[in-house]
């Protein structure tokens, strides 16, 4: 029997799990007595006042509804249908039925347009597969977008990449939507983990909680659960790339700041010897910058990245973003928020517990913000109904037969968690020759382009942000030269966009450990191998057999060298010829200070409570946007 995802393991322990427990009982249920009487039907088949009671035994096997070419069963519903009970449950809103007793014979104090609150929840289910199922036929129907530069050939792709297990990462290679494989992770079929969720909510297995909960079976609600979390992330994947709404703000009025901080903790030593040893450490950090650069916010988010004793924000460079009047006390706070205050600006403050040093970024009206927020919700709301639009659902209100059950597992608790914020959880792919009208500098990007490219590659995968090739020329054409690209870009760039070069070197050993130790490679190859000139790959990771994944940018490499058949190449390949590596810190994926993602409990020196980082913001936004659609 095929086993539900590994997602509802991780969603409903993680997420849901205190509130799948709750029994009826403890449910916002009335007070005052519940009328019971019997609702009757109005006749009309468009709507769920059809019937008057949808509680019955029928065939599970009964398709229902229709969108497009999905399907919907009895079966089905009632997982849609229950969950929709218990979210609402969960809500906490002012009236709801009495959950001990069969909620057709109950009332609806929530919807004046239907009679009981069996047709209110049959319609919010109905509502809420109509929306995944919407978004699960666009994914396989229409295309994903790709950038105006992007002009793949499609002859260069059928003699050079057609076969190459690389095109799995490949930008735009693949049309249509297909989950990354964090996703997949959590949709492939991994072991039996219902039976903890079971225990969790007093049923013995699996098939019983899907039995007490849905009145239903296990592999029912796996199919329901399929159908709810891929449509979330073929959903989380179009609200990437909304363009950030500007909108105008009063920063007179309430504002927030972001800015950076480095602690220099005093244990033992005094301020002064903490700030001594920090600026011998900072002076040697900065030495390949210019005067002008050493100033700049990146250069100081590199130092709180490598020397910052705040464990909560030492991880991204000290950043503290949005922060609103309040988050912040004392001298520092006085600091961050005097009205005086202008982007970089630093200042040294000596606390009780070590040295703060601090770089003041930007103020933002409050008002702005949230309309910006507002803006982007907007922005998603429009994806989720555009999608219903194009793909209306068909409802056989008088096939529906709905079983008994119990309101105790949510539409929340079965969505996985989506908190390790991994839009590329590999390297993606980019090659030079897709973008032959796009210039780096005053040269082609096909032929000069192959550093900048790679620069794109691990620049998206270290952010999860789609950062193309044509966007990096943009960004660092001052770069390029004849010969290709200045190497300085990975060292001086990097910080700027949240991520770190531990260091530059030319030697294999230390390049060789830098990929053991779970980093990415970024390496310069000279004449032989790889080149007749100069060119740059990215190195991701060692396979098992100790072979070394790579990410070359230029087609013309993947028939002319034979291993990129396999995805696979020696390290004496990549040796061979004499190479020069830069080696990046660890990717970020979690926190520390952010109150959803990290654990800022187990921190030192945060600056900040109930702080949500620039990730976590976002996809708590997109979370509810997706379960309202639901509703």
């Amino acid at each position: 029997m095929k086993r539900i995802c590994a997602a509802l393991l991780a969603a409903l322990l993680l997420c849901g799990c205190g509130n799948a427990a709750k029994t009826p009982a403890e449910s916002t249920a009335p007070e005052e007595t519940v009328p019971v009487w019997t609702v009757a039907p109005d006749g009309n088949s468009t709507d769920v006042t059809c019937k008057g009671s949808y509680t019955g035994q029928g065939s599970e096997n009964t398709v229902v509804a229709r969108v497009g070419e999905k399907a919907l069963t009895n079966g089905q519903l009632a997982v849609w249908y229950w969950a929709a009970a218990a979210q609402y449950c969960q809500s906490n809103a002012q009236s709801g039925p009495d959950f001990g007793l069969p909620l057709d014979v109950q009332s609806c104090g929530a919807d004046d347009t239907v009679a009981s609150w069996q047709q209110f929840f049959l319609r919010q289910a109905l509502d809420g597969w109509h929306t995944a199922a919407a978004l699960n036929q666009q994914s396989t129907d229409v295309p994903m977008e790709t950038e105006e530069a992007y002009q793949p050939a499609d002859h260069l792709y059928e003699e050079y990449m057609e076969g190459m297990p690389a095109t799995a990462y490949l930008y735009g290679y693949n049309p249509y939507y297909t989950p990354n494989s964090m996703h997949q992770a959590y949709r492939d079929p991994r072991g039996d983990p219902l039976p903890p969720l079971g225990g969790a909510t007093g049923c013995v297995d699996a098939g019983a909680l899907a039995r007490q909960a849905f009145g239903t079976d296990e592999k029912t609600l796996t199919e329901m659960a399929e159908e709810l979390n891929r449509a979330y992330m073929y959903f989380t994947q179009l609200t990437y790339d909304l363009p950030q709404a500007q909108m105008e703000g009063d920063a007179s009025g309430e504002y927030s700041v972001n800015f950076r901080h480095i602690l220099l903790k005093t244990e033992g030593i005094t301020a002064e010897e903490a700030m001594a040893a920090f600026r011998e450490q900072a002076a040697a950090r900065v030495k390949p910058l210019t005067k002008q650069e050493k100033y700049m916010e990146r250069a100081f988010a590199d130092l709180a990245h490598w020397y910052s004793q705040d464990t909560a924000s030492a991880l991204d460079g000290g950043a503290y973003q949005r922060v609103e009047k309040g988050q912040l006390t004392g001298e520092i706070g006085d600091w961050c928020f005097d009205p005086a205050r202008q982007p970089g600006d630093t200042t040294v403050i000596n606390g009780s517990d070590g040295v703060h040093i601090l770089y003041f970024s930007r103020k933002e009206a409050v008002s702005q913000a949230e309309a910006e927020e507002l803006a982007r919700k907007e922005a998603e709301t429009e994806l989720i109904e555009s999608a219903k639009k194009s793909y209306p659902m068909e409802v056989s209100y008088s096939d529906i037969v709905l079983p008994e059950a119990e309101a105790l597992v949510s539409t929340d608790d079965l969505l996985y968690p989506d908190i390790a914020h991994e839009r590329f959880p590999e390297i993606p792919l980019y090659l030079q020759q897709d973008y032959p009208t796009t210039m780096y500098g005053g040269w082609p990007i096909r032929t000069n382009g192959c550093g900048i490219t790679s620069m794109a590659m691990g620049a998206s995968y270290m952010t999860d942000e789609l950062l193309t090739p044509p966007e990096m020329c943009r960004r660092f054409g001052s770069y390029s030269h004849r010969h290709g690209t200045d190497g300085m870009l990975y060292f001086k760039e990097s910080p700027g966009m949240g991520f770190y070069l531990v260091e530059q070197t030319y030697d294999p050993t230390a390049a060789w450990q830098g990929l053991t130790d779970g980093h990415v490679v970024i390496s310069v190859q000279h004449p032989g191998y790889w080149t007749r000139a100069g060119h740059y790959i990215v190195l991701q990771e060692i396979t098992e057999d100790g072979m070394v994944r790579v990410r070359d940018s230029n087609i013309y490499n993947y028939r002319r060298i034979s291993n990129h058949a396999l995805d696979a190449h020696t390290w004496g390949s990549i040796t061979s010829a004499g190479s020069g590596f830069w080696i990046f810190d660890y990717k970020i994926t979690r926190l520390p200070a952010c109150s959803r993602c990290g654990e800022p409990e187990k921190t030192s020196g945060g600056l900040v409570e109930d702080y949500y980082c620039r990730k976590c913001a976002p996809a708590e936004l997109r979370r509810g946007t997706y379960l309202e659609s639901l509703q």
